[in-house]
């Protein structure tokens, strides 16, 4: 039996119609899926700051025009308040160096001492000449020295020589204590005291004090 051109065009259109439901039914069935999500938005950062400065604005503790000409048993104290503002916990240094073109033919002779006092607030002032606005601890805390410079209890071998070469940066500078927070106003005390020695005559020093902080 011979099957006719015309039988066969409805059985030759099925089929891509059958292929094409066939693709839609697997697109349908490899599209469909469970699903879940969770996010974490609003990421931020900042960084923190250390800030250091100090009631003397940069200026010199000590003037060799203001103190005069020195002589056996000489002595001065000048205080500073320094504040630290950062709001990162900061380590505190001092350290004492020889400008370039310094002179330091005086440091074997100038005993030295540096004493930490209270703390006060930012708006305490702190007098150079130490009348006002410093106070020592309830236990005298000297981070150069074992009392004042002036006194007769000092240690004579403290000399600003030996400063200079115990605290000439801040890897080996002298700790102002504990890790220091933000907001705090320290107050210190600086004082130096000549040699009776005849060798200190027509001698002079020149120094750096610089306070330093670190995060830690």
């Amino acid at each position: 039996m011979r099957t006719t051109s015309a039988a066969l065009r409805p059985l030759a259109a099925a089929v891509p119609v059958g292929l094409l439901l066939a693709g839609v039914f697997v697109w349908q069935s490899t599209s469909a899926a469970f699903t879940a999500t969770t996010d974490n938005p609003g990421n931020s950062w900042r960084a923190g700051t250390v800030v250091l400065t100090d009631s003397a604005g940069g200026t010199a503790l000590f003037d060799s025009t203001a103190d005069g000409a020195l002589h056996p048993g000489s002595t001065r104290s000048r205080c500073i308040r320094v504040d630290y503002t950062g709001d990162l916990t900061a380590d505190i240094r001092l350290s004492v160096t020889t400008p370039v073109s310094g002179a330091v033919t005086l440091d074997p002779y100038l005993v030295l001492s540096v004493e930490r006092g209270q703390d006060v607030t930012a708006a305490t002032a702190v007098a150079p000449d130490c009348s006002t606005g410093f106070r020592s601890a309830s236990s005298p805390t000297f981070l150069f020295n074992t009392a004042s410079a002036g006194s007769g209890s000092a240690d004579h071998a403290k000399t600003l020589a030996a400063l200079k070469t115990a605290a000439p940066d801040y890897a080996s500078g002298l700790p102002v204590g504990g890790p220091v927070a933000g907001g705090t106003s320290m107050t210190f005390r600086i004082a130096y005291s000549v040699l009776d020695d005849n060798a200190a005559q027509d001698t002079r020093s020149t120094a750096s004090f610089t306070w330093e902080a670190r995060n830690v």
